[in-house]
């Protein structure tokens, strides 16, 4: 009879710890125009992320429900992403914006950017070291299309790639 009581709370113990889990990963679309403009979208887990973010800036993410959807203050945001996630431009740092981000009612968190590159050029230079500070085995995946059409994953070792 223990047993099947030892087996049962273990079962119970898995079923209720949901903020453990083995997988990590973000994965980045970023579409390059022909007129230089660049349309960002980042996906990945909101828990991970206001997990680190507290860890990181020893603050809170605050939160909004607006219409039954959850967002992030942008200014919070901002705060870590942009010491985390860059894009050159032949040596030239593009400045980013972000134009909005969502908490999917499953836990995804979709933060939406957006920025111009001031020449055209099939080079660009991007870290994207989100939450490998503190997650090691966070894997960033970068998918580019548009005048470029290229993938590569980032993780703890591997946080700049150039694509050309």
């Amino acid at each position: 009879m223990k047993f099947y009581i030892s087996i049962l709370l273990i079962s119970f113990y898995n079923l209720f710890n949901i903020g453990d889990h083995e997988t990590y990963l973000s994965i980045t679309e970023l579409m390059i125009h022909e007129n230089g403009n660049l349309e960002i979208s980042i996906e990945t887990t909101a828990h991970d992320f206001e997990y680190v973010y507290k860890k990181e800036l020893n603050k809170t993410l605050k939160s909004t429900i607006l219409y039954g959807e959850e967002y992030y203050e942008n200014e919070d945001l901002r705060n870590y992403l942009f010491n985390h996630f860059s894009i050159e431009n032949e040596n030239n740092k593009i400045d980013l914006k972000i134009i909005g981000n969502e908490v999917e009612l499953d836990g995804t968190l979709l933060i939406y950017l957006e920025g111009k590159s001031k020449k055209k050029s099939k080079y660009f230079k991007i870290k994207n070291d989100l939450l490998v500070s503190v997650l090691p085995n966070q894997q960033n995946i970068v998918n580019l299309s548009g005048t470029i059409k290229s993938s590569y994953t980032f993780n703890k070792n591997i946080r700049t790639y150039v694509f050309q």
